[in-house]
């Protein structure tokens, strides 16, 4: 309901919107002032502001940190006062900024940068509710890999976005109740037919279950980097047929029959604490360690990824096309990328240090070789072994649709 109501909006937007493009927007930065600005006048001109960052609250651990910690520094640093905007969902924002385009409210708006990615940040793009270009005038891009520069789930960037986190999907299980989990597509079916009820999944369109139903349609056409670039209806098809053939094949060896499935990843953790399942997954390969330390798993759980690997991606940080306090905005986000944030953020929520290592001084090269590890986390050489580029997000789109239709209403 969700993606076609946006849908229809951007649908709106791209068929009569363009009338009003005559509207300009009054900033007191604009996109191309950037590149004859100096990064002093611009830190100059955004302190004693106020900037709204809207960003995904589903985690409480990270709300609390980001209130405290990092809204702390933000004032301490670059005497910004950093105000939080909770979302359930990045897609609330973007249907937020497509209504406000559409209704002409083209200066003045309520967030002035957004925590982004993917279909949101295609549907977006789609929209023109986006600020920019601005990323290649921020001074921490330079800390960052080509490929999270170029691509967002097949998305062109063009400016639109700053990269910021790293994510990698790892399978996290019980080793006193499993004691050698299944590590490719075909064990793993394997394992749910002889263990009938212990095995389920997030229901997409959740990220979650959704990245999970992707590794299958990337196993079942042949690799995942043949879906990175653009969208192409036959391997589509070809692999899709045999993703839902597997789904269906294992449905009635899932949790209460696949009846059901857990609307959250969350959920999805009460039945595995609980015993009713005996895996949980996730985009954060060090969620297991967090949740050991914190009391909620016990000390033998363990992360694995599959031996032809895992999908892994990056999150970004954009500005929207109304943002009442662009200067903000840019100044904290470059802040966001720097070494020292992402050092921090790493010890704090256990994230995947995103920097390419050999852009990193001596310095800050040891001080990521000496981030704290837990109990269930993978090394990151192992992690960056398995690693496995994003599909197009047009991929997801229809994969998303196609499980409603063809495997949860069947």
């Amino acid at each position: 309901m969700r993606f076609w109501l946006i849908v229809a909006i951007v649908s709106t937007i791209l068929a009569g919107g363009c009338r009003r493009q005559t509207a300009q927007v009054v900033d007191p930065v604009q996109p191309a002032q950037l590149a004859t600005m100096s990064w002093n006048e611009l830190t100059q001109r955004a302190r004693g502001t106020t900037v709204n960052f809207a960003m995904w609250s589903g985690d409480e651990a990270r709300n609390r940190y980001f209130r405290e910690a990092v809204a702390g520094e933000v004032q301490r640093r670059l005497g910004i006062e950093l105000r939080i905007v909770p979302l359930s969902d990045a897609a609330d924002a973007v249907n937020k900024l497509l209504n406000e385009r559409l209704a002409g409210r083209l200066t003045g708006g309520s967030i002035d940068m957004i925590w982004i990615n993917g279909e949101n940040f295609r549907t977006a793009r789609q929209g023109q509710v986006l600020w920019g270009p601005f990323a290649e005038h921020l001074p921490g891009l330079r800390f960052y890999a080509e490929s999270a520069r170029n691509r967002d789930f097949g998305t062109l960037i063009e400016g639109y976005e700053a990269p910021w986190q790293r994510a990698q999907f790892v399978l996290a299980y019980d080793s006193k109740r499993v004691a050698a989990p299944p590590r490719t597509i075909a064990d793993l079916r394997d394992w749910i037919r002889s263990h009938p009820g212990r095995f389920t999944y997030p229901a997409p369109p959740d990220f979650t279950g959704s990245a999970f139903i992707r590794h299958l349609l990337c196993h079942f056409g042949g690799g995942a980097e043949k879906f990175e670039n653009g969208f192409d209806e036959q391997l589509y098809q070809q692999a899709a047929e045999a993703t839902m053939a597997w789904l269906n094949d294992t449905r009635p060896f899932l949790w209460r029959r696949g009846e059901t499935y857990p609307s959250s990843p969350q959920e999805a953790e009460r039945l595995f604490v609980n015993n009713e399942i005996d895996f949980v997954m996730s985009y954060a390969p060090s969620f297991a360690s967090e949740k050991i330390a914190r009391g909620d798993f016990p000390q033998s759980v363990r992360t694995f990824v599959f031996e032809s690997g895992t999908i892994g991606n990056y999150s970004y940080l954009a500005i929207p096309f109304n943002a009442a306090n662009t200067a903000g905005a840019l100044v904290t986000i470059d802040y966001l990328m720097s070494p020292e944030a992402l050092l921090d953020q790493a010890r704090a929520l256990g994230i995947v240090f995103p920097h390419e290592p050999g852009r990193l001084s001596p310095e800050d090269q040891s001080r990521v070789g000496n981030l704290p590890r837990g109990p269930a986390t993978l090394t990151a050489e192992e992690l960056a072994r398995h690693l496995l580029p994003e599909a197009d997000s047009r991929y997801l789109e229809r994969l998303e649709k196609d499980w409603r239709e063809r495997v949860l209403q069947r």
